[in-house]
């Protein structure tokens, strides 16, 4: 099986809307640009279904690739913002929980939130991930990163993909 975790792309932090529950803040125009280069990267590692959270920021970043594949967008709550006060055990199970649901397929791309996106990169991998240093906002996952993971041999292997990159 292949992942592809991404991260939504720029949303407006500034909305007046509340930032972790839904809809949440949409894209600027950075961020839809930045949304419209994943179709590129993406478009031909065969990925069979698209999953994101709930949150306008996530479906909003995968929109234009659904578009380009001509495939549905899955909504599934449990790739949703880390809550304030959730426990990061509790983010683990449901994002767990979020990757084996699509066990029935070979290639899927999950969009969800930089906290919820390092929890399971580091679940799966066993903490042998070498995550990026914090940004400003103190997040390890930049806007609109994609992780690659395969599962070789019982283990869970993870790549960043850079833009413009090749996939797993």
């Amino acid at each position: 099986m292949y992942l592809y975790l991404i991260r939504h792309a720029q949303p407006h932090y500034n909305a007046p809307v509340p930032y972790h529950v839904p809809p949440g803040p949409g894209l600027t125009e950075h961020g839809l640009a930045q949304a419209a280069a994943l179709v590129p990267m993406l478009r031909q590692v065969g990925i069979e279904r698209l999953v994101s959270s709930p949150l306008r920021r996530c479906t909003m970043t995968a929109e234009p690739l659904a578009a380009a594949l001509n495939m549905d967008l899955h909504i599934d709550d449990d790739l949703r913002e880390q809550q304030p006060g959730e426990a990061a055990a509790d983010v683990n199970v449901r994002m767990l929980r979020a990757a084996l649901a699509q066990s029935d397929v070979r290639v899927v791309a999950l969009f969800s939130h930089a906290a919820p996106l390092t929890e399971l990169l580091r679940t799966l991998t066993h903490n042998e991930i070498v995550l990026p240093p914090k940004d400003y906002r103190g997040n390890h996952l930049l806007e609109c990163m994609v992780w690659g993971l395969h599962n070789r041999g019982g283990r869970w292997k993870a790549q960043h993909l850079p833009p413009n990159g090749r996939a797993c």
